[in-house]
């Protein structure tokens, strides 16, 4: 009877893919990243966090500056990347943008990249 329950509960969440972390420090891990990240939680393979600084230091081989690889504040990283698309398609199919909008484009390019 319990078994049977357990199967049908296994059944129903089987695609369910929610992890949590309340903090993860990085020093240098096997990715050579340094870093922390703050309250995280990855739903369907994409972190969201209330803040995260992931950065890469110089190792004169294949990185010769400081690399900022992953940020997060607030839960707003996501939806930053999403409308820098959004306007980037925006401005290469139409090219026709907004005064508002180009100057979006050009903020969200700066801490996207």
């Amino acid at each position: 009877m319990l078994n049977r329950l357990l199967q049908k509960l296994q059944w129903k969440v089987r695609k369910w893919n929610i992890k949590f972390s309340l903090l993860d420090i990085f020093l240098h891990d096997g990715n050579s990243v340094f870093g922390f990240s703050l309250f995280e939680i990855i739903y369907n393979y994409r972190s969201y966090s209330l803040l995260t600084f992931e950065f890469r230091l110089p190792n004169g081989a294949d990185r010769k500056i400081f690399q900022l690889t992953h940020w997060d504040f607030l839960f707003l990283s996501r939806y930053c990347f999403v409308v820098w698309e959004r306007l980037d398609d925006r401005n290469m199919w139409s090219g026709s943008l907004s005064r508002w909008n180009r100057l979006k484009l050009k903020f969200l390019s700066k801490i996207i990249r």
